[in-house]
């Protein structure tokens, strides 16, 4: 079975250093990983109703074998690398599907993991679950049964300790708060703590290229905004809640692409009493109560669209959603700058080549940003994340002469 270990249980020191769970080390993407990837995505895909959940649908495409074939070209040097042991994932509460990419991260690093799931009962999780269950049944994947294990409990720091005292890394994910509470518990002194913590994203779009696109283009854009926008309701980090529009105004242009994601959303995004009540309560506490707009242009419940004044440049903590977005106009390019701080993960785009983006990255002094990618694909989740080079830094390398 996939060993959920529930609060008491988990108290149990020997359920996690004795017989029933060991430590074992591998080489990164290492046949059996990738096998194991490739057949949780053949049978997810197989799942009854899986399009009714586009984040799983992401997850099929990203343990594709040819994609951890490229995954696996590209890491491939010279050096001999191990698993460094045992990682504890401490995964995000709000965000379903997170937890199994934290698990593949471990797992394709050739290290044996212990997660911790979302204790909210998302559908997304039962479903992954109920796949890594049926695999884990099976004869081939033994090994990875007996040194992998998911487990649930509330937020007990005692547990946080326990486990943290046995492994070699953590993989920490949540707010500021959650991360420094954790990083103060104790862990042996070659364990290692890869942290990512609450991050902002936005996008960025040439309004100069937009004019000359054909409306088919512009409805293509707004296709690709909304799988950015929408797909998470703006929890993960990377989904964005800034556009700025770069080149000269152009209100007939904006209008145009948010009315075009408005009929998207109207057709693909089913508001259900929450969302509507979050994204109405977010909407009077935190920002007409505090003033600080010029304009507000709502699309029934779809779309919320927002003018912020002209004096707001600290947007780190301003956050939508269920479809609530800020926008601004810029002239250039370079006056991004003002709007990126340390927090700034992921800057999606439009309208712009590579070299005039890694001009800006490297001329601008900038702290923040880790991720540049098209839009439509900001929520696409790599090893490569919030600057660290994730496989590398949770195997270790062995001088060999």
């Amino acid at each position: 079975e996939v060993v959920v270990i529930l609060d008491k249980e988990i108290l149990n020191y020997d359920v996690l250093r004795g017989k029933k769970f060991e430590t074992k080390v591998t080489e990164p993407f290492n046949n059996l990983a990738i096998d194991f990837l490739v057949d949780f995505s053949s049978k997810l895909r197989k799942f009854k109703k899986i399009n009714s959940f586009p984040d799983l649908i992401y997850l099929i495409f990203w343990c594709s074998k040819n994609k951890n074939k490229n995954l696996a070209k590209y890491f491939n040097n010279n050096y001999l690398r191990l698993g460094r042991g045992l990682i504890f994932h401490i995964c995000p509460s709000n965000v379903p599907t997170n937890f199994i990419y934290s698990f593949f991260f471990g797992l394709l690093s050739g290290n044996s993991n212990i997660v911790k799931i979302p204790s909210k009962n998302f559908k997304e999780k039962n479903i992954i679950l109920s796949v890594v269950k049926s695999l884990f049944s099976k004869k081939k994947y033994i090994n990875l049964k007996n040194t992998n294990c998911f487990v649930q409990y509330n937020n007990k720091d005692e547990v946080t300790k326990k486990i943290s005292s046995i492994c070699d890394g953590r993989v920490i994910w949540g707010g500021n708060k959650t991360i420094n509470d954790i990083r103060k518990m104790w862990i042996p002194e070659r364990a290692i703590d890869l942290t990512f913590p609450d991050r902002y994203s936005l996008s960025v779009i040439n309004l100069d290229k937009l004019k000359k696109e054909k409306i088919d283009q512009v409805k293509l854009l707004a296709k690709k905004f909304y799988y950015d926008g929408y797909m998470m309701n703006q929890l993960a980090c990377n989904s964005p809640h800034f556009v700025f529009w770069v080149g000269k105004k152009n209100k007939k242009l904006q209008n145009n692409f948010w009315h075009q994601l408005s009929k998207i959303v109207e057709k693909r995004f089913f508001f259900d009493d929450v969302h509507v009540v979050d994204k109405y309560t977010n909407l009077m506490e935190n920002i007409i109560i505090q003033k600080d707009f010029n304009n507000i242009k709502m699309f029934k419940n779809n779309l919320y669209v927002i003018d912020p004044d002209n004096k707001t440049n600290q947007i780190e903590d301003i956050r939508g959603v269920n479809g609530t977005f800020f926008q601004k106009n810029i002239n250039q390019i370079n006056d991004l700058k003002q709007f990126i701080t340390k927090k700034c993960q992921t800057v999606s785009y439009f309208g712009f080549t590579k070299d005039q983006l890694k001009y800006f990255l490297l001329n601008n002094n900038l702290l923040g940003i880790d991720r540049v990618v098209p839009v439509g694909k900001a929520l696409e989740i790599d090893i490569i994340w919030d600057g660290y080079e994730i496989i590398k830094s949770l195997s270790r390398v062995i001088s060999l002469e």
